[in-house]
């Protein structure tokens, strides 16, 4: 991991392994997992650290902009699963070098592309009540973890509690499930609630095989578009096992 600064750097020391970037001494193309720590987001730069990283690495960054400014430069830089949100004095900002092969554009058409919602219709007027007439093989659910915490962060024995956001259904006002086919689709949406202030707290996408749906025993919106949720209620976050969720793939 490239970490952009010397707090960064200590914070990182013991859970990976670390390399101090200097702007005199740019490492070699490709070298790194990850790049992390303070950086505006000036596209020039912007590219220059994503040139550091493999296909598919990491871009995790800090700088007080306006949320909108900070999405709008990894986008323009060609950065995949772009997201900022805000964290304590700082707004975050990350996203992914695109994989090896792949184009920017054909990965922003999946992100569009119907798959599993019902067509010519709201997903929440016609939500999905048996998780086995599903077209995917997984589903992603925006979660709030509790705590907060890396992985390599929890003490022995520390619980995890993940609750997947829900909103309510316009006919019944029963809560239902937001689900997503992809994680691209996932992370759109998420994106835009966030910049719309419509949600706070979440700060994980979870993955789970479709059959876990069965166990939820919850109606599921499947890839709702954010402008059909934004005027309805916020369910009750519903609570969810981490240890259905597929995991080692991220």
């Amino acid at each position: 991991m490239l970490a952009l600064d010397e707090p960064t750097a200590a914070e990182l020391a013991g859970v990976a392994e670390v390399s101090l970037a200097s702007s005199s001494d740019r490492p070699a193309f490709g070298a790194f997992d990850a790049v992390a720590g303070p950086q505006a987001p000036v596209p020039a730069e912007l590219a220059a650290l994503g040139r550091q990283m493999r296909p598919g690495g990491r871009l995790i960054l800090t700088h007080p902009g306006p949320l909108e400014d900070l999405l709008a430069a990894l986008a323009a830089t060609g950065f995949i699963h772009c997201l900022a949100e805000p964290r304590g004095a700082v707004n975050l900002y990350r996203g992914e070098r695109p994989p090896q092969g792949s184009s920017l554009e054909r990965l922003q058409r999946l992100s569009l592309a119907p798959d599993a919602a019902p067509a010519n219709r709201s997903a929440l007027e016609l939500p999905i009540t048996d998780g086995r007439s599903l077209n995917v093989r997984y589903l992603f659910l925006l979660i709030t973890q509790t705590p907060n915490k890396a992985a390599w962060k929890l003490a022995p024995g520390e619980r995890l509690e993940w609750h997947a956001l829900t909103a309510l259904d316009s006919s019944t006002g029963a809560p239902v499930l937001l689900a997503f086919s992809s994680l691209v689709k996932a992370v759109a949406f998420m994106q835009s609630a966030i910049l719309a202030r419509a949600i706070a707290g979440v700060n994980k996408v979870g993955k789970f095989p479709a059959s876990a749906a069965q166990a939820w025993a919850r109606p599921l919106a499947i890839n709702p578009a954010f402008e059909a949720v934004r005027n309805l209620g916020l369910g009750a976050p519903f609570e969810v096992d981490p240890g259905a969720a597929v995991t080692g793939d991220e």
